[in-house]
């Protein structure tokens, strides 16, 4: 079975500014009207048998932010303004609604990070090949046997041992995680070892191009080094834990592998139980209306965006039919097996 895991705020993120001239009636729809678009383009593309879209939960960033105070601080003063923010929002919910028309399969939890949520659904899932839609570095560490990873910005699929380019330098895509332990990442504001850039550590670990490597290779042979040259005030810094927030000592490796870290998700057990109906269990028909869809769409003004052409919207509307259609045949199917 092939399956889409969708990183729900990226997309929407990604289509909300990118399509940000694209209104209907004074209305902004780009963010629907991409969001839809990029659903229905992946289901051909990669002959999806399943669609999954996560959503951040409210206060997601709570259980990193208990370890790590700092942890996504900047993001709070990244303010929209009061009509961006609600046009967002609107979009958002309005989104949601069509997921739940065409059979995409949905998971928004308390407490719950969008990361965390995809990475325990991948850890769960051992007889689906999976393709995870997202920007975001984070989840390059969930790469693996039946998990790939298609990143928007780069317009590029991964797949293990794939090389990716990581602020600016490229990097074998395992390493990613271990990169951002160690130099930080500021567009989640976590503090990484002082004076250590991508390139810096880079000069110091060119193997990070071509192998996997762990901490603790990190860390033996920056002693080595150090042996050698007691006034080398990087390597320095990092045998110490040194970053802007102080001398941390092993208090440094141990914080940021746990916030960094997807190995073990911090999800509720609600979330769990959740994300685990996602995987097994059939969607409930009650309520779902494909004609539904297309009469948001035609009040969205969706089609209006669409090829003149008779078939224009047929054409757009056919890879939800047809996911609609796998859904309802998953249900019939139990059924027939459990009788």
């Amino acid at each position: 079975m092939s399956v889409l895991l969708v990183d729900g705020d990226n997309l929407l993120t990604i289509g909300y500014y990118g399509a940000k001239n694209v209104f209907y009636k004074g209305t902004h729809i780009g963010g629907i009207y991409h969001f839809l678009n990029t659903l229905r383009r992946s289901f051909e593309q990669y002959q999806l048998d399943k669609i999954v879209v996560f959503w951040d939960g409210l206060e997601g960033s709570q259980c990193r932010r208990k370890i790590y105070s700092h942890y996504k601080e900047n993001r709070r003063q990244r303010v929209r303004t009061e009509e961006d923010l609600q046009s967002y929002l609107y979009q958002r919910d309005r989104i949601k609604q069509y997921l739940e028309e065409v059979y995409v399969r949905q998971g928004e939890f308390e407490y719950c990070e969008t990361d965390d949520n995809i990475a325990y659904y991948t850890q769960n899932s051992p007889k689906e090949k999976k393709i995870v839609y997202s920007s975001d570095g984070d989840l390059t560490q969930l790469v693996s046997e039946n998990t790939q990873i298609y990143n928007p910005s780069h317009g590029k699929l991964y797949k293990k041992n794939d090389t990716i380019v990581y602020n600016h330098e490229e990097i074998l895509i395992e390493n990613v995680k271990l990169v951002k332990m160690m130099c930080g990442d500021s567009s989640d504001n976590i503090a990484g070892i002082r004076g250590m850039g991508v390139k810096r550590f880079l000069s110091l670990f060119p193997e990070l191009k071509t192998e996997h490597i762990s901490v603790e290779r990190v860390k033996n042979k920056c002693e080595e080094i150090f042996q050698q040259d007691k006034h080398n005030k990087l390597v320095a810094n990092l045998l110490t834990g040194v970053t802007k927030h102080g001398v941390l000592g092993e208090e440094f490796f141990d914080v940021n592998n746990r916030i960094v870290s997807l190995e073990e998700p911090f999800l509720t057990d609600e979330a769990k139980e959740n994300i685990e109906l996602l995987i097994n269990e059939k969607l409930d028909q009650e309520g779902r209306s494909y004609k539904n869809a297309m009469r948001m769409m035609r009040d969205d003004g969706i089609f209006s965006l669409l090829p003149k052409s008779d078939d224009g919207f047929v054409n757009f509307l056919n890879p939800f039919l047809r996911l609609t259609t796998k859904e309802k045949n998953k249900r019939i199917i139990k059924i027939k097996n459990y009788e």
